[in-house]
């Protein structure tokens, strides 16, 4: 397959999504498309950067593990993911979430559609003749283009990418709703993913001084539960319900037992198969973004 130069902040499904578009090859059906390049038929997911479906795009579009590192880091959403590191394993082999391609997503209520800039779409097809999908619009949480300072733009169908570009949604796509706790969102995501992303190191500084702010240097046990649980209470109190609402399904829905974000996160007794997901890092770095020096973008 014939793999378009991609733009700068360009996710690699538009990439996809345009190749098919330049091979010619839109008469056919998605499954033959897919089959036609040995690919996995898949849905195209926004927020997925550690899916095999993915892995399969990215190991066709670069040879080496340094290139497709590079190509993960700089076109989908995967920054954050350098949070969940874990511990002794070289940023490089980073590549699966350890988690079903469909069930990563399910414990987060942010947004998961794909979400395009109205103005970015606009000048883009000027400029450029098309319009594509940007990673910094697809960030966990986002809502305001980080350009424009313009409200993002989603439909429903867009739950999954069906070989369309961002230009085809101008007229259907709706304007997404923004809470008061999301507007300080916006700058710290895409603040912090594009640190990372310009020093994939500093996933593992931040970590180091979470753990050294809220004294867990040493090692946990089991019976230090209740220390994570008064962290809990007090993240819950300063952050507020709306955020972790906006967050996670735990505190969205009915269920009297909520998850204990620094306790699964920090202890080591999760009981999680696979790689953690970012938003628990991300939610525990919000929720100290005033104390930590070092996030002090």
């Amino acid at each position: 397959m014939q793999f378009p130069t991609l733009m700068p902040d360009e996710h690699i499904y538009s990439g996809f999504v345009r190749a098919r578009f330049i091979n010619a090859e839109m008469h056919i059906s998605e499954r033959s498309f897919f089959a036609l390049h040995d690919l996995p038929f898949h849905w195209i997911r926004s927020q997925t950067p550690l899916c095999s479906n993915l892995n399969a795009i990215i190991e066709l579009m670069a040879s080496t593990p340094e290139k497709q590192f590079s190509l993960r880091l700089e076109h989908t959403p995967f920054a954050p993911w350098l949070l969940s590191l874990p511990d002794g394993m070289n940023a490089f082999d980073l590549t699966s979430s350890g988690h079903r391609n469909n069930l990563e997503e399910n414990p987060y209520t942010v947004d998961r559609r794909w979400k395009l800039c109205p103005q970015c779409a606009k000048e883009e097809r000027k400029r450029l003749g098309f319009a594509y999908w940007h990673v910094s619009h697809q960030l966990l949480g986002v809502i305001i283009c980080p350009v424009h300072r313009t409200v993002l733009l989603s439909h429903d169908d867009l739950r999954y990418l069906n070989f369309t570009l961002p230009y085809h949604w101008l007229e259907k796509a709706e304007p997404l709703s923004c809470d008061a706790w999301q507007t300080e969102w916006q700058v710290f995501i895409c603040t912090l993913s594009a640190r990372i992303q310009a020093e994939p190191c500093f996933a593992q500084t931040l970590v180091s001084e979470v753990k050294k702010h809220l004294k867990l240097t040493r090692g946990i046990k089991r019976s230090d539960k209740a220390y994570f649980d008064t962290l809990a209470t007090e993240m819950h109190s300063e952050l507020g319900e709306a955020c972790l609402k906006g967050l996670f399904t735990d505190y969205a829905t009915d269920k009297k037992r909520k998850v204990n974000i620094p306790w699964v996160t920090l202890s080591g007794y999760s009981q999680a198969k696979g790689i953690r997901h970012p938003l628990y890092w991300l939610a525990i770095l919000f929720w100290l973004r005033h104390r930590l020096q070092v996030l002090r973008l």
